[in-house]
């Protein structure tokens, strides 16, 4: 049988087969002019032909699945067009397009511990995919700092983790307003780091998220949310076909402005040049519950440069005819609208203000138990119980516990010789505080009322955000600090003593930005 092997190369097939048939000596020896073929050398023949074909097929099919990309490879960005489709409905359970996710910044210092809070955490629940930091208005200075320090320090924790200047759009249209560099400062990074223009086959499916920088991940943020315990919010369109991020089907987190974009701004004014936009048609309750969104935000790329395209264009005009926080968002829903895509808006994407009564993900919070309220958990199974974002752009207080970055110096992390905070008890919750007291309080000392129900939530976000400060403080203190040199004393607060009763002292003296 040995001998047969030598059929496997094609050239030799019938030599081989010749040879153990009819060798040298024997009775074959005096008939070399005629070869007998037997019956069984026929079905030999005839197995081994088989055979190759089977071998043959094999190795083919071996050798062509690695063109089926599953990350950024592909020629769409996310998976090839043969399995991929508009609606989001995929014919492998293996495909997933590549994930963008970014935030906008300035180059202050109170801004830069904010973005290593971002990318720490990006690290620490293994966000998929990239995450960019959008940092407009630097100088050359502040640029290469930045850029030394992302190569020293923020490379540590993953090389997708990057730094995308831009010009400062404050004064785009002739006022002073900053958060023009969102919306401009995103376009930026899409035409030139990106380079969507002249590479949308490979960017148009994949999937871009946008945060905000005082936002700390809890778990992987991704476009398939199947799984998952979100909170959807209800609309007359009913729910998504499928609990995925597609094309038509972007995705952002319910807040609490309601009709505003469209009751609130003079929307003759900020379509003057688009008299018949689909805007200014939309229905009251698309308005309510599809486009009173903001970060997170997703979409897919082609969406995603859709709706940043019109939101440059629109957000001047907001600003214009309202100049109130929150206009940049008001300019995203618009923008939205305008183009026809409706949001699938998420109640539990975030938490952030502890009196919200819906729209946060404060539901899942209330259903912990005590003593799970100041653990710190990885493990997917504790993750679950989590909405994905703490959004800490408020002030946290039960008690004389308090944290508030706004009083957080802003050399918190980048000073080895500052401490670190003083960490709540993990029981904290059975001090059952009702009543909390300002740092900055007038008159200082003043017990102001908690109840039960927002009292477990600041507890949450106390426990939560500091002893998530520390562990970031920790790392960096020991990636950037000499040997012994890193004050890692756990030992900060907020107010001269936590006695209720002491008041000695007065205020104490918040940070300066």
């Amino acid at each position: 049988m040995k001998e047969g092997c030598g059929v496997v190369d094609w050239r030799g097939s019938k030599l081989g087969v010749a040879k153990k048939i009819g060798g040298s000596g024997g009775r074959g020896s005096h008939h070399r002019s005629k070869l007998k073929v037997t019956p069984e050398a026929i079905l030999l023949v005839v197995f081994i032909v088989w055979l190759l074909v089977c071998v043959r097929f094999y190795l083919i099919g071996e050798l062509q699945l690695p063109q089926i990309n599953y990350g950024n490879g592909s020629e769409k960005g996310g998976g090839s067009s043969a399995e991929s489709n508009s609606d989001g409905n995929n014919n492998n359970d293996n495909y997933f397009p590549e994930h963008y996710m970014t935030f906008s910044t300035a180059c202050s210092s109170s801004q830069n511990w904010q973005s290593f809070m971002f990318f720490y955490y990006a690290h620490k629940v293994s966000q998929p995919g990239y995450v960019i930091r959008i940092a407009s208005g630097c100088s050359q200075k502040e640029q290469d700092e930045l850029v030394e320090f992302h190569k020293t320090t923020i490379s540590k924790l993953s090389s997708n983790f990057s730094v995308h200047f831009t010009p400062d759009f404050a004064k785009v249209s002739g006022d002073d307003y900053k958060y023009y560099n969102k919306p401009f400062g995103l376009r930026h990074w899409m035409e030139h780091g990106l380079k969507f223009d002249t590479n949308k086959d490979k960017y148009e499916d994949a999937i871009v998220v946008v945060l905000d920088p005082d936002m700390i991940l809890l778990r992987p943020l991704t476009y398939d949310l199947t799984d998952s315990n979100v909170m959807i919010h209800a609309s007359e369109q009913g729910p998504p076909k499928v609990r995925r991020v597609t094309h038509g089907q972007p995705w952002a987190s319910l807040y609490g402005f309601g009709d505003g974009p469209f009751r609130s701004v003079d929307l003759k004014h900020v379509f003057a040049n688009h008299t018949d936009s689909p805007a200014l048609l939309v229905p009251k309750d698309e308005q309510v519950n599809n486009y009173a969104g903001g970060p997170p935000y997703m979409a897919t790329g082609r969406d995603m440069f859709a709706i940043v395209n019109i939101w440059c264009e629109l957000v001047p005009s907001v600003h214009h005819v309202y100049k109130h926080l929150l206009g940049e968002m008001y300019g995203w829903s618009l923008a939205a609208a305008h183009l026809g895509l409706p949001h699938t808006l998420a109640e539990s994407f975030m938490i952030s203000d502890t009196a919200m009564s819906y729209g946060e993900g404060w539901p899942l919070i209330d259903q912990l138990m005590d003593d799970e309220l100041c653990e710190i958990s990885t493990l997917r199974e504790k993750e679950d119980k989590l909405p994905y974002v703490i959004h800490y752009c408020q002030s946290y207080w039960i008690g004389k516990w308090f944290i508030g970055k706004y009083r957080l110096d802003s050399d918190f992390l980048s000073s080895c010789e500052k401490p670190l905070l003083l960490e709540p008890p993990k029981d904290i919750h059975q001090w059952k505080y009702d009543y909390y007291i300002r740092p900055g309080g007038v008159p200082y000392g003043t017990k102001e009322k908690l109840d039960s129900r927002t009292a477990k939530r600041e507890q949450f976000m106390i426990c939560q955000i500091i002893a998530r400060l520390n562990d970031a403080a920790t790392w960096y203190k020991d990636q950037t600090c000499e040997k012994g040199m890193a004050n890692n004393d756990k030992s900060w607060i907020f107010h001269h003593s936590l006695d209720p009763e002491n008041n000695e002292g007065g205020e104490k003296k918040p940070a300066e930005w």
